[in-house]
């Protein structure tokens, strides 16, 4: 039996450098960025459906949460890693942003961009409200919650 999957580029629109765009859902991050071709966790009851979403850039909201993997070695000899946040030098806290995001029809699902990577560019977008109200209500956002603009990770590397 084949089946056909179920084409999930539906989002939340906002405007990224003057045009148009759908926020199509979420990726949580840690100790550092995501990798391209993450899996994007769609957001529920968004107001642009599939077929409408076929002509406009996606993108995905990112947020990572820094710490620095620290390795020590036990007293029986055996090394434990772990994320340790704050040290001195290294990011701290909660970046947030939009990143490109592309449809895989085989997945019928959003992914993170992965056939180019990119870093930040000088563009802000706004965050719709649904969009914040979906990443709380997920346990998402930490003490400072979940921002209404982001910076944009649209710039080719």
């Amino acid at each position: 039996m084949t089946g056909t999957a179920l084409d999930t580029r539906t989002g939340f629109t906002t405007v990224v450098d003057g045009v148009d765009a759908l926020v199509v859902g979420y990726v949580y991050s840690s100790p550092g960025h995501p990798r391209p071709g993450s899996l994007i966790q769609p957001f529920a009851g968004a107001d642009v459906p599939a077929g409408e979403a076929s002509a406009v850039p996606l993108y995905a909201l990112v947020s990572v949460v820094w710490a620095t993997p620290v390795t020590t070695i036990e007293s029986d000899g055996t090394a434990v890693t772990r994320n340790v946040k704050g040290w001195i030098g290294t990011p701290q806290g909660i970046t947030w942003y939009l990143y490109p995001a592309v449809h895989n029809p085989a997945l019928g699902l959003c992914t993170l961009e992965s056939d180019r990577s990119y870093s930040a560019s000088a563009a802000e977008a706004d965050l719709p409200g649904p969009v914040q109200d979906a990443v709380r209500e997920w346990g998402f956002g930490g003490s400072g919650g979940v921002p209404a603009r982001v910076q944009v990770h649209n710039f080719p590397r």
